[in-house]
């Protein structure tokens, strides 16, 4: 439990911040236009929190391999995207608000998401590329006898 409390200020705010600025965003009359872009951000935002998230998880299911970890954090992603198009169905249904307006919507939004994920994905891997590059450069180099 500890690990996730330390993560929840560190990588939390990614999606908390998407939450709000689409709360803001449905009250405007700019919510239809800028749609992709919040589920394109929505992916970004819950890759990111979940591929730090998994280390978290670490003691149930044990240490994933790098492919692993970039392959359930894809596919977690693209889950919760899948639920949040869910979550906009039972709006549709139940409450009578009109958020879903075409079967080619909502796949659009889920190709957003599934891209913002990818996104986060290819952005991570660069960066520990660079890391691991900067890493290599600042070691002595080794001398050979």
């Amino acid at each position: 439990m500890r690990p996730l409390l330390r993560l929840l200020p560190r990588v939390g705010w990614a999606p908390v911040a998407v939450l709000v600025f689409h709360e803001w965003l449905v009250h405007t009359p700019y919510r239809q236009q800028l749609d992709f872009l919040m589920h394109y951000s929505g992916g970004v935002a819950i890759a990111f929190f979940l591929w730090h998230a998994l280390d978290c998880f670490a003691h149930w299911f044990g240490r994933l391999t790098v492919f692993a970890r970039y392959l359930f954090t894809f596919a977690l992603a693209c889950t919760v995207g899948l639920f949040w198009e869910f979550a906009e169905l039972y709006s549709d249904v139940v409450y009578g608000t009109h958020i879903q307006h075409s079967i080619p919507e909502t796949m659009r939004d889920l190709v957003a998401d599934a891209t913002g994920a990818l996104t986060t994905l290819m952005l991570i891997w660069l960066v520990r590329c660079f890391v691991k590059k900067s890493d290599a450069a600042d070691q002595p180099p080794v001398s050979q006898v």
